[in-house]
């Protein structure tokens, strides 16, 4: 015999793994359609990249970028200039007793 306030538990119980399995389902949905979307996004930027390949066509970006890593390389300072620290050391202070 069971009394009238474990069955309603276990009917809020209930309910409450429908919501969540219903919120879950729809993150899940949200989470594919984000990955669909990006799919589409990366597809289209390699369709133009090909599309620039076959053509003979050089991207420009691409040179600029390799011109000012260069750059930034010769402008950096030298290891041996830059001098760390060493870490300092903690004292332990002894524990109090009661």
């Amino acid at each position: 015999m069971t009394t009238s306030y474990v069955l309603e538990r276990k009917q809020e119980l209930k309910e409450l793994k429908a919501l969540e399995r219903a919120a879950e389902a729809s993150a899940m949905q949200k989470a594919m359609e984000e990955a669909v979307t990006k799919k589409k996004a990366s597809d289209a930027r390699i369709a133009a990249k090909m599309k620039r390949i076959e053509s003979g066509d050089a991207a420009p970006a691409i040179e600029k970028a390799e011109e000012a890593v260069s750059e930034n390389v010769s402008a950096a300072p030298k290891k041996s200039a830059i001098k760390k620290k060493a870490p300092k050391k903690l004292k332990r202070t002894p524990k109090r007793s009661r």
